[in-house]
């Protein structure tokens, strides 16, 4: 985001006419736009993370303190006073810390077909080829896991979806973003085949016959998606796609959130949305928008690069910061594309240790480029050797000041202990959270046969030891929140189920036994992940992400004090509700 200067509170003036805690004026006490009384936790260190009231005024904090204090800032008939009488709790703005709203949740609302089962799917891409006559079809949200059984048995995706949709490109992708089933059309158009079957840092599944059964993975998917389907939504829907993601975004809790691929179907439809938005006014959240760099073009990258620079300069506004690359470092462990240190039990040769994306010299060089260009790197690491090959890239661009470009992880499944460190004496911050990784139900057959799956390809240790919290904290590491959604929504990803599942490892529906018990949060610290570290992630801290006076005032109102929760409790946090959320002083979410 755009820094703005932050008024700074003078402790002693001539006429000592300053106080702590206050921003006034000499001879003249401020008056308030908004005051409110309840429980607050401020995400500051002072007073124990508590205060009572706060002052608002132009949209910052004026005030925060005891409720004798705050009444002075109150203009009868003019000062809007809320006062909960101690029942519930303030918090500061949250932050998701690497999410798909405005790509996914966003996108997806726009797009016919997506959130099906496969067999849903092809029902509709069959309706909507005959009665509206498409010429190209894409969507998402199949889950991966239901089409294992025929993947194993030699099917023929491409064809299958040919048959109901002949001569125009279909892609449809899972709910993960990880995996996608395509026709022969989209195939053609993006030049794979018997004989050219490979994609870099992609996986292809073949028939038996060598020809491609229309099931990719990883960097295949952004291979089609680029090769075959052109821009898919119209302005209209662009503007659409981005209301409806900010909606979802301030109904969860969110003020801030990191959209981590912005142009997975167009390289700038999003940007443009997003700018008039926020000239119009109508952009109520801080977005970090992340434009992601493919391995296949990896000999093109300063040309990349350079994209984003001029993207930057073209569509940076008030509340959106396009200045953010995105790279995908491995795939996904569970799958076995993850990149890791040992050899998983089953792999193909030559990916033993999963699908290695990027060579080392290229990743080196493309986060020195990129620092040194202004931009940030926010990476998915999805494997120990991920996170290693990423940590030493961050660490040696030599161009680089870490304070000012916030380089950060996502995910780090089985980060190892030495690399931990060296995010904390580093600057890099680790979006993560329990809040998809947790345990599968052993009383679900299909969750037992994935479960059963991915211990046996990786190994029980390294499965039960995969999603670090606790242990960044205590060697400080500035751990954000993020939930991955809706790349994964086993749970609805509001700030109530990241809260409960960061202190209890277990989801709400109680199913599953409890997940990484040993890396468990007291609430304090997951509220701290959500708010003022979140805020850190994206260089905001100074200005959002606590209750402090002269930031600004973005704020998240709950019906129950969850402060002090512990024991039995914390299984209760998502029984809570979010009635408002608050941006600049402005109410933008009342719960119905």
């Amino acid at each position: 985001m755009t820094k703005r200067k932050v008024i700074k509170t003078a402790l002693f003036t001539p006429l000592a006419c300053l106080a702590i805690g206050t921003l006034s004026s000499c001879g003249k006490e401020t008056k308030a736009d908004l005051v409110v009384f309840n429980n607050i936790y401020t995400a500051e260190d002072e007073n124990g993370g508590v205060a009572e009231a706060f002052a608002v005024k132009d949209g910052k904090y004026i005030y925060v303190g005891t409720k004798e204090g705050a009444q002075r800032y109150i203009e009868e008939g003019k000062t809007e006073i809320i006062d909960k009488n101690n029942e519930g709790l303030i918090i500061p703005g949250c932050t998701e810390g690497h999410a798909h709203y405005f790509d996914g949740t966003g996108l997806s609302s726009q797009l016919i077909g997506c959130n099906q089962s496969y067999d849903e799917v092809l029902v509709t891409l069959e309706n909507e080829y005959k009665n509206n006559h498409i010429t190209q079809f894409i969507s998402f949200g199949w889950n991966t896991v239901s089409l294992m059984e025929k993947r194993a048995n030699n099917y023929n995706f491409a064809d299958e979806i040919e048959n109901i949709a002949p001569g125009i490109p279909v892609v449809l992708i899972d709910n993960a973003g990880h995996a996608a089933v395509c026709n022969r059309t989209a195939l053609a158009k993006a030049g794979v085949s018997k004989e050219n079957p490979l994609v870099r840092g992609g996986a292809v599944d073949l028939l038996d016959d060598g020809t491609p059964s229309g099931y990719v993975g990883d960097q295949a998917v952004f291979y089609l998606t680029d090769k075959a389907i052109s821009r898919p939504l119209n302005d209209a829907q662009y503007r659409n796609a981005c209301n409806y993601a900010q909606n979802e975004l301030l109904r969860y809790g969110y003020t801030n959130a990191v959209d981590a691929f912005t142009n997975m179907y167009d390289p700038t439809g999003l940007y443009e949305a997003l700018k008039k938005m926020d000239d119009e006014n109508a952009l109520k959240i801080n977005v970090a928008e992340c434009y992601n760099i493919k391995s296949f073009d990896a000999e093109i990258y300063k040309n990349k690069v350079d994209e984003v620079v001029n993207i930057t300069n073209k569509y940076s506004s008030k509340h959106c910061n396009p200045s953010y690359i995105k790279l995908f470092a491995d795939g996904v462990v569970e799958s076995g594309t993850g990149w890791i240190s040992h050899s998983y039990a089953k792999y193909e040769p030559g990916k033993e240790h999963g699908n290695i994306i990027w060579e080392l010299e290229e990743l080196d060089a493309i986060v020195s480029y990129a620092n040194k260009n202004g931009l940030t790197i926010h990476t998915h690491a999805y494997g120990d050797a991920a996170c290693t090959a990423m940590i030493d890239s961050y660490v040696k661009s030599n161009t680089i000041n870490q304070k000012q470009f916030r380089n950060s992880l996502g995910h780090v499944r089985n980060i190892k202990d030495d690399d931990v460190q060296r995010c904390a004496e580093n600057n890099i911050s680790i979006a993560s959270n329990l809040i998809w990784h947790y345990d599968y139900s052993d009383d679900i057959p299909e969750e037992k046969y994935v479960k059963d799956k991915v211990i046996e390809n990786i190994g029980r240790d390294y499965y039960y030891s995969g999603y670090p919290m606790k242990s960044l904290v205590d060697k400080g590491v500035i751990v954000s929140s993020s939930t991955d959604a809706p790349a994964a929504m086993e749970v609805e990803g509001n700030i109530l189920n990241v809260l409960e599942i960061s202190t209890t490892g277990q989801a709400p529906d109680g199913i599953a036994e409890p997940f990484a018990v040993d890396e468990l949060l007291s609430v304090k610290e997951a509220l701290k992940a959500l708010t003022i570290n979140g805020a850190w992630q994206l260089g905001l801290e100074s200005e959002r992400g606590s209750i402090k006076v002269g930031k600004y005032a973005d704020f998240v109102v709950l019906d129950t004090n969850i402060l002090n929760y512990e024991g039995a409790q914390l299984r209760t946090i998502h029984n809570a509700k979010i009635l408002n959320t608050y941006f600049e002083g402005e109410n933008v979410y009342t719960a119905k």
